[in-house]
């Protein structure tokens, strides 16, 4: 297998490069966008205005200094939509530890799509809607893939680009979802930056019949209430990737819901293994991979009441649905839910980190993340 590996030498002392990274008062001078930054103090619990470039105008953010350690982190939380800047890619390096980078206008979990405020329509979106169909929005998004390519493409840590998360899956409060045609062009745009890494397309995988057409972009499928295996996000996401990307591929089996007031749990059809090796047999009779890109390691209740003694999965359910992919063919196979163990644990309940450890542990023997030449 061959290998390509790029690195960059700044040549000052740490603490002349941490003046710039760890004191936003110096992100105007370096971070792409960034034209001011108001604030007076930028201690742990701070918070301050930073302004950016908006297709022609500005816009504001104000951000909170939740974690800072001297030439080493710091953790800047965006106090409006929750989202997070934090520079640990370095850190991941240095741990050897492999990282999947997620870029695009459709990010990890609820309500997946943060739109600035200047980029977001009068009126706002409507339910359904594509947003690879508003053109400021889509050429701001290209720009952001851009700068985000363009920094971290040197990282060694990085194993992969993940293009959008599930975007042709509906989603989020308003089941917005990305077409096909702008996504082409995001990796397009990565592409022409990044010729060595292959992209991810990720999509949520068939559970039943009612949680698909919920999902699905189309709507109503006549075809999968007739039996037949549709399977259109995965399909889509396929279509879009070149040779040596990768299908990625989110399991659930479990998922909560309400009912006249009551939790009770929705499961996965018991076709889930077969329809997920059939869709790792396509992708490779077309020359890409399929990962497993989200495994259910966590619950999903109904009503976060029943979150500490969940109705949906346990622990047990872990270990048996990893086993389940490996039978499938996944060598490739990411846990979703350690937020959820270490909030666990903290409060007294290993198992699901033990779990964890104990599946990691039987596969110890198992190689690294490798990637086709």
């Amino acid at each position: 297998m061959s290998s390509s590996k790029a690195q960059a030498l700044i040549e000052a002392p740490v603490a002349t490069v941490w003046e710039l990274v760890g004191d936003p008062a110096h992100h105007p001078d370096w971070w792409p966008g960034v034209i001011d930054v108001k604030g007076e103090r930028f201690d742990l619990g701070d918070e301050y205005v930073q302004v950016t470039r908006a297709m022609g105008s500005s816009a504001t953010t104000n951000f909170l200094v939740e974690r800072r350690e001297d030439l080493r982190e710091i953790k800047l939380s965006r106090q409006k939509t929750g989202t997070y800047s934090h520079w640990l890619m370095t850190e991941a390096r240095q741990s050897h530890q492999s990282v999947v980078l997620t870029v695009g206008m459709k990010g990890l979990g609820w309500p997946e799509f943060y739109v600035p405020d200047a980029l977001v329509p009068e009126g706002g979106f409507h339910d359904g809607q594509d947003l690879g169909s508003e053109p400021a929005l889509d050429a701001a998004a290209l720009v952001f893939v851009r700068y985000t390519v363009e920094r971290y493409r040197l990282n060694q840590a990085l194993v992969a680009w993940q293009v959008e998360n599930e975007p042709f899956n509906r989603s989020g409060p308003n089941r917005l979802w990305v077409d096909g045609s702008f996504l082409k062009q995001e990796i397009a745009t990565l592409k022409s930056l990044d010729r060595h890494r292959p992209v991810i397309v990720n999509a949520f995988t068939h559970f039943n019949l009612i949680v698909d057409q919920a999902s699905d972009r189309n709507g109503f499928n006549v075809g999968e209430l007739l039996g037949f295996d549709t399977d259109g996000a995965e399909r889509d996401s396929l279509s879009a990737l070149g040779k040596r990307d990768i299908l990625g591929l989110d399991v659930y089996t479990a998922i909560g819901y309400q009912l006249l007031g009551q939790n009770h749990v929705s499961r996965a059809d018991a076709d889930w293994p077969d329809r997920l090796e059939r869709l790792r047999g396509l992708a490779e009779k077309q020359g890409k991979q399929a990962w497993i890109m989200e495994a259910q390691a966590e619950p999903w209740e109904a009503s976060y009441a029943t979150l500490a003694s969940p109705l949906s999965i346990t622990p047990k359910d872990i270990a048996a649905n990893f086993a389940t992919l490996k039978d499938a063919g996944y060598t490739t196979i990411l846990l979703w839910g350690s937020e959820y163990w270490l909030w666990r644990a903290d409060h007294g309940d290993s198992r699901w980190v033990d779990t964890v450890k104990s599946v990691l542990a039987q596969e110890a023997a198992a190689p690294a993340i490798s990637l086709p030449a």
